[in-house]
């Protein structure tokens, strides 16, 4: 795995440091849309296939964005990997998105297809090998994907792909169910 490389002169490895940046990230977003917790919510399980990293399960939550400029969507993901693990080596995998996707509007209202991008934290650590040694690495990317979400009420199940950038540096196939527990506008 190429995110296993580490540069230990510096904090780039900090796991304390990523969750922070997350942290300042998500409130950022959240105080640049304060429309947006008046909209519909969404909360789901999902499963997902890397190209690097395996399968994966995970969670995902979607709040909408209430403009009529433009049909918007946040997407938070959190999807933990279970790699082959070589050599005898304990392989842990995860990833954190968050995504903004544009809702295309088409005649069919049963499907809705989207396109979007954002952030993406990969965290990978090996132990194992060298008894008492252990390398771990975080590191932050860009995400592009697109997808459809097929609408049959309060479930919602939806099918996507995305190609991350630096991070977790993979192409990723995901597919599951949301339903909505939050009030639409």
């Amino acid at each position: 795995y190429e995110i296993l490389t580490c540069d230990w002169s510096s904090d780039v490895c900090s796991s304390d440091l990523m969750r922070k940046l997350l942290l300042s990230s998500c409130l950022a977003l959240l105080a640049l849309t304060p429309g947006a917790l008046s909209a519909q919510v969404g909360i789901g399980g999902q499963l997902s296939w890397g190209d690097e990293a395996d399968l994966g399960i995970g969670v995902r939550g979607t709040l909408g964005m209430p403009t009529k400029a433009a049909p918007l969507e946040i997407v938070g993901t959190f999807d933990y990997f279970f790699p082959d693990d070589a050599a005898g080596l304990d392989v842990t995998y995860w990833e954190v998105n968050g995504n903004v996707i544009y809702l295309f509007k088409v005649p069919a209202p049963k499907i809705t297809p989207y396109a979007g991008a954002g952030l993406n934290l990969a965290h990978a650590s090996v132990d194992g090998g060298t008894p008492g040694v252990s390398v771990s690495n975080t590191e932050l990317g860009l995400n592009f994907l697109g997808g459809a979400k097929f609408n049959l009420g309060s479930a919602t199940p939806f099918g996507e792909l995305r190609v991350e950038l630096d991070g977790g540096e993979q192409i990723m196939i995901s597919a599951g169910v949301l339903f909505t527990v939050g009030p639409g506008l």
